[in-house]
């Protein structure tokens, strides 16, 4: 990005531009009707693998919590977005326990159980362990017997 006319000068907007593009469409605010793809940070771990005996435990504290979502018709997915503030679809760890508890949900958990639930749907994002709350919600909204996207 060094300039032409003077070799001592970068080409700052150009260098700003390239780097935008990454995650944004260029002119988007002339041109609104645009196709453009969102920005996702891509995951260390899409997929954790547990040995059998916490995937159990973790499939019977599911199963638990689905109980209890489908007979109250909690709906997870607003709560958790509230603390998501750039909605990439991850929460802390911390966050996540919060809105648990806040769903009356946590009570069904014992130490060990919130562990492996947190390992279970762990991910590391930018260097820290985060939470996918869209994965987690997915599958306890399934379990629970809810549509996708239907409240």
């Amino acid at each position: 990005y060094r300039s032409r006319i003077d070799p001592n000068s970068i080409e700052y907007k150009k260098f700003c531009d390239e780097i935008e593009s990454i995650f944004t469409t260029d002119s988007l605010e002339k041109n609104p009707l645009v196709d453009s793809e969102q920005y996702i940070a891509i995951k260390d771990a899409t997929n954790i693998h547990l040995d059998p005996d916490k995937e159990d435990r973790v499939a019977n504290l599911m199963d638990k919590m689905a109980k209890r979502v489908h007979s109250r018709r909690i709906q997870l997915f607003p709560l958790f977005e509230d603390f998501d503030r750039v909605r990439n679809g991850h929460v802390t760890q911390n966050q996540f326990l919060r809105v648990l508890n806040d769903l009356g949900l946590l009570t069904l958990l014992n130490g060990f159980e919130k562990d492996n639930l947190l390992e279970k749907f762990r991910v590391k994002i930018g260097g820290r362990d985060d939470i996918d709350y869209i994965t987690f919600c997915h599958e306890l909204n399934g379990l629970a017997g809810f549509e996708a996207g239907i409240p």
